[in-house]
């Protein structure tokens, strides 16, 4: 795999519906597949700095079955402090997080990494997360335009 993901939980997987309520993205299965299909895939979440087994708890009750084990081909990406202590800059990468800290932002910026931010918010658009958009993140980490 030539680029690593970095994927948040909450406000990119897990959002609201239209009702308000704490909801799972409706296109998961697919997101998951084509994650751990064409990336490195790893945790980067506050509901996972050191154990899978924590964000499978978390994750589990609000998935599908069938998508229990797509979650467990995803590593966590340790961290303490700032989410970007696990990223790897020396790799190319997409992290999809909803707001990232002001200093998070600033690592990126000086490692001139802000490209690899695809920034989401499944909070005010359950259906904000989208393979399309990945995609598209993946052309342009790679400097090419999408098309």
């Amino acid at each position: 795999m030539d680029l690593d993901l970095y994927l948040d939980i909450d406000g990119v997987i897990l959002g609201r519906n239209e009702f308000g309520r704490e909801a799972i993205i409706l296109n998961i299965q697919e997101i998951l597949e084509y994650c751990t299909g064409n990336y490195r895939c790893f945790w980067l979440t506050t509901q996972g700095r050191r154990r899978g087994d924590d964000v499978l708890q978390y994750l589990a009750p609000h998935c599908p079955p069938a998508v229990v084990p797509l979650l467990r081909r995803f590593e966590v990406a340790p961290w303490d402090a700032l989410k970007t202590e696990a990223i790897d800059f020396s790799r190319p990468f997409i992290w999809i997080d909803d707001r990232p800290l002001r200093a998070e932002i600033q690592v990126l910026g000086d490692h001139q990494s802000l490209v690899g931010w695809l920034q989401v918010d499944t909070y005010r658009n359950l259906g904000d997360l989208t393979v399309a958009k990945i995609e598209a993140k993946r052309l342009e980490v790679q400097g090419m335009k999408p098309g």
